[in-house]
């Protein structure tokens, strides 16, 4: 666990930054105790031109398929209760993806969005269900941040149009929601906020490099997002940042939490905020990581070389 001297100087092009965007993104939901305690990992993995749900049990390693679609089904997340399981697909609107959910054992599939125009992606719901943000992309128009009731009625827009948009994490109070974006008159992705009632937008962390996957300890008290690698922009590592959250836009003073001098990308915390999640390339392969809160301790989840991991959620 290393904190950093200064500023990251690195350069950040849109290409590039596209690049580390979509490898990773994932969600924050409270959980319930006991029912949080024994859920698994739920993540997406890639295997051919198709892309499912599975989950993992951090403990035993332990793998299920729960969709078995001839399309891209992913950007999986837990409901706060654990109830039930989030994420898109585009089986029914090729290309597009719209936003389904299905019980924890991959049985009663349900479509909550019927867009076939719109792009839907990394849906995420609030800490108390009732709804739902996610990230809508427009053709011709832009990539939006949007929110929706948890049946899929009233959905509107409340942040955008950008460049690129993706990784919502709610905060634990509800109150607003924490995002990755390009904006349109830059080529540069950083975090940022939206604020649920006013709509009011904040820059959160932005460095010359791409600033993505923000999520939230359970507690609150830590957020953590990816970012390159000091002197590396090649490179991208993990960082942890405590409250205040927004006291400073660059990462500073920030814990970094990986050190790897591979791809090490987004990571999402345990029931009970003792261990992280994390993706790395770091053998050769995409594929799930643990580590301690504090960065200690890494070790490696899945061993799937046929397969391409992406998007934990715990």
């Amino acid at each position: 666990m290393t904190r950093l001297a200064g500023k990251l100087v690195a350069v950040a092009a849109l290409g590039a930054a596209v690049v580390v965007a979509t490898g990773c993104s994932g969600s924050d939901g409270n959980g319930d105790g006991g029912t949080a305690e024994r859920a698994p990992i739920v993540y997406e993995a890639r295997q051919g031109q198709t892309t499912n749900v599975w989950t993992v049990d951090a403990d035993t390693g332990e793998l299920k398929q729960l969709t078995f679609d001839e399309a891209v089904s992913g950007h999986p997340a837990w409901a706060p209760d654990r109830s039930r399981i989030i994420y898109v697909s585009n089986k029914d609107t090729r290309p597009k993806r719209n936003i389904y959910t299905i019980a924890p054992d991959g049985s009663d599939p349900r479509r909550l969005t019927t867009a076939p125009d719109l792009d839907q992606w990394s849906p995420k719901y609030s800490p108390d269900m009732k709804q739902i943000v996610y990230v809508e992309i427009v053709e011709d128009d832009g990539s939006y941040l949007a929110l929706m009731d948890a049946d899929g009625g009233h959905s509107r827009h409340i942040a955008g149009p950008y460049k690129f948009s993706e990784f919502p994490a709610w905060t634990r109070d509800g109150e607003q929601v924490y995002f990755a974006a390009i904006e349109q008159d830059r080529n540069d992705i950083d975090i940022y906020a939206v604020d649920i009632e006013t709509q009011s937008v904040k820059t959160i962390v932005s460095t010359p490099s791409a600033d993505v996957c923000p999520h939230f300890t359970r507690d609150g008290k830590t957020l953590t997002y990816a970012s390159a690698a000091p002197g590396d922009s090649t490179n991208t590592d993990l960082f942890a940042r405590d409250q205040p959250f927004d006291g400073h836009a660059d990462i500073g003073d920030d814990v970094r939490l990986t050190s790897d001098p591979s791809f090490d990308d987004y990571s999402n915390t345990s029931p009970d905020d003792t261990r992280f999640v994390f993706l790395s390339r770091r053998d050769g392969n995409t594929e799930l990581y643990l580590m301690d809160r504090d960065g200690e301790n890494e070790r490696r989840l899945t061993f799937t070389t046929d397969m391409e991991e992406n998007v934990p959620d715990w």
